[in-house]
């Protein structure tokens, strides 16, 4: 488990961040192997480190989410096998919305459950932490 994960994270480190490239094109080979459809739900937690506010967020995969000023869009969403280690991998998009600014993104990157250290958001107010990813019949609810 330790080496996928150095593996991953050599990947995310070479990942051309702001590249006018698709999401789809740089994922880490080991996550492509689970469909993309059958993960349609990304449950999210927020936290404002200032109030200590906690925030569990859900949404289906592709949508946007608001927290605080922040825009997140989950991109892709990976569950690990049942005989495996557990483990959930986001490709998430987040960007800060200043009013009368064009949004700024701050993270675009692969964010893993079981080590929120490894690819987090660097934000001097927010945090976002990957809990889960679902199959839901319908990922509206």
């Amino acid at each position: 488990m330790l080496l996928r994960i150095i593996m991953i994270a050599a990947l995310l480190w070479s990942w051309p961040v702001g590249a006018a490239h698709t999401p789809q094109d740089h994922a880490p080979a080991q996550l492509e192997q689970e469909p993309v459809s059958q993960y349609n739900t990304i449950i999210l937690q927020g936290l404002n480190k200032v109030t200590g506010h906690i925030l569990k967020l859900e949404a289906p995969v592709g949508t946007s989410m608001r927290f605080g000023n922040l825009e997140i869009v989950a991109r892709r969403c990976w569950k690990s096998s049942p005989e495996e280690r557990p483990e959930n991998a986001a490709l998430l998009e987040i960007s800060e919305l200043k009013p009368g600014e064009a949004p700024q993104e701050i993270f675009l990157g692969w964010m893993f459950s079981s080590s929120p250290g490894l690819s987090g958001l660097e934000h001097p107010i927010y945090d976002i932490t990957v809990l889960a990813c679902e199959a839901r019949e319908d990922p509206e609810k």
